[in-house]
């Protein structure tokens, strides 16, 4: 009897040992999804995010952008990096994430004081061929609009501009975000 149960119980945790382990959404992105931040405003720029809503049904796209005004105290502003010096980024912190691209030329932009520039959401990233996930990679990325599939997701604009030509040390570190559910 003692023997079947020692056999009993051995079974039982090799058993536990074997499901599956539940993931757990990154803890950076799922404070940032419970504290949206749709605005930064500071002594040179004001961004937001601008978006009509945070819930969506299963295949319906979703259309967002952010903005950006220098609000300094000169007429224009230069800031340094590629040509797109706002990216997107969409993450549920497990699974999903499209961190965007950048290439790496040194471009000069020139930000008029008070006028804003409107960056509309674009996809961006890429994914290897033998990824497990490159089907839906593949598909994500050939279709124009934002569809996601059921989940939350953390959706962010961040800058990615320096604040001079040296690049070194001026990297202008702010994003606007918020939560979207997609039912």
């Amino acid at each position: 009897m003692r023997v079947g149960l020692v056999f009993l119980l051995a079974l039982l945790l090799s058993a536990c040992g074997t499901k599956e382990q539940i993931k757990e959404i990154d803890a950076d992105v799922l404070e940032r999804m419970n504290n949206p931040k749709l605005a930064h405003r500071d002594e040179l720029f004001e961004l937001k995010l601008n978006i009509g809503k945070t819930t969506f049904s299963a295949n319906e796209p979703i259309s967002y952008s952010a903005s950006l005004t220098y609000i300094g105290d000169g007429d224009s502003f230069t800031v340094w990096g590629s040509h797109t010096i706002v990216a997107f980024r969409i993450t549920n912190g497990l699974d999903f994430d499209m961190e965007g691209a950048s290439t790496s030329e040194l471009a000069a932009t020139k930000l008029l004081k008070n006028k804003t520039v409107l960056y509309p959401f674009v996809k961006s990233g890429g994914y290897s061929h033998d990824d497990p996930n490159a089907d839906f990679w593949r598909q994500f990325y050939s279709r124009k609009e934002l569809v996601l599939p059921q989940g939350n997701y953390l959706i962010e604009a961040v800058c990615v501009f320096s604040l001079d030509e040296s690049v070194v040390d001026s990297h202008y570190n702010e994003s606007v975000y918020t939560m979207i559910t997609v039912e």
